[in-house]
Order: structure tokens, then sequence, then C-alpha cells
């Protein structure tokens, strides 16, 4: 995972939030690192025990850390409520979930769309939310993403690398405008017929399968 990554996130939201997972019978705990949208285990770096040692963890420097809002979260229920999210790696009704081919340009944001194959329902997140385990991601041909809900009901997916959890993103709210744009240019592509349409459109009569 790459803490650069994680660090561009934390500055362009100037949120940062350090969630110490607390498990029962020990005093140890386990780090995560969250923006506005996303969360990230801090497995395999060192583990900053204040505000100023995960600055310094991060390559951010003091004078731009003065613009970033923290906050530290103490999860004493595990991963299983870290941010209102459950991190564990598995979980009750979640959704394996098929990214699909076409992407997105949403005020100046690559989407990613999440389809829930089992209810032909679709959300999106957003390209940068997924930049710290991109690298991951690329060399690991068992990384998928699945939709998980909160106790609120609101929805979010988590990053898995086989079975393990590698990280959770919020998804990308649309605004009703965006949404009613995307149906009137899904029906524009239904009516339209391209040249490459009616050329094949011609082979298949030539050949008597029209």
């Amino acid at each position: 995972m790459k803490l650069a990554a994680i660090a561009k996130l934390i500055k362009a939201d100037e949120y940062c939030k350090l969630y110490k997972v607390l498990y029962e019978e020990s005093t140890g705990c386990d780090l995560y690192i969250g923006t506005k949208t996303t969360i990230f285990p801090l497995s395999g770096f060192p583990k900053a025990q204040n505000e100023s040692e995960l600055a310094t963890l991060l390559g951010i420097s003091k004078k731009e850390w003065e613009d970033i809002q923290f906050d530290a979260d103490p999860c004493p229920n595990g991963v299983r409520s870290v941010g209102g999210m459950n991190l564990d790696d598995t979980a009750d009704s979640e959704v394996d979930c098929v990214t699909g081919r076409i992407r997105i340009r949403y005020c100046g944001n690559d989407l990613i769309p999440m389809i829930d194959p089992h209810h032909g329902t679709v959300g999106f997140v957003d390209a940068k939310q997924i930049l710290p385990v991109a690298d991951e991601i690329r060399k690991s041909g068992y990384f998928k993403y699945c939709l998980r809900k909160m106790e609120s009901g609101g929805r979010y997916y988590v990053i898995k690398d086989g079975m393990v959890v590698r990280g959770a993103v919020l998804p990308v709210k649309l605004e009703s405008l965006a949404k009613f744009g995307l149906r009137e240019l899904a029906d524009m592509v239904a009516k339209t017929t391209d040249a490459a349409d009616v050329e094949d459109l011609s082979k298949r009569e030539k050949n008597g399968d029209g």
C-alpha cells in the first residue's frame, strides 16, 4: 500500500482520522487511517502513537498538517466497527460487484461503476479513492470489490485481495441532474445506429442471417 497516495487524499480532503482497533484481553491494537470517504489498514507500517508521528509517517510537513483536521477514534469492537463499517474479512450479506468496462467523467473525477448483479443496481467509486492499493490490484489477480451495508442502511464497498480486506470506500453521491443526464444519454445510445451497426446488419443480410 502506498502511504504517499493516502497522504495525497488526506491533503485533498484536509481531513485525517486514525482508528485504533482494540481487541479484548490485549493491550495492543491495529491502526487504520481514514479520509472523508476511505479507510485503509496501516498493516506493516510503524504504529504511530500520536498526531505528530502519523504526519511524519505520511511524509506531510508541519505546515501542511496545520490545514488538516485530525481526529482519533478507538474501536473497542474490533474491525466490526471502524467508522461505522465492518472491515472484517467476511460479512453477512456482502455482494460481489462487477466493475463495468465503462468509466464516467463527472465533475473532473473518473468514476468506476460498481454493479450489483443480483439486484441490477450500480454505485460509483472515484478512481482516486483506490490509488493507495492500485499497485497491489495490478499485481494481484484476486482483487475484487464487495458491496456491504452499514446498520444505518448506507452503502460502502470493501476492496479485497482474495479473502483479505485491504480497504473500504464510500460511493460518490450523484446529483439528480447527473442521474437524469445518464438516463438521457443511455436512451440516446439505445436509439442511435452508427455506421458500424449498419455495416454489420448489411453483412448479416447478405449471409442470410437477417
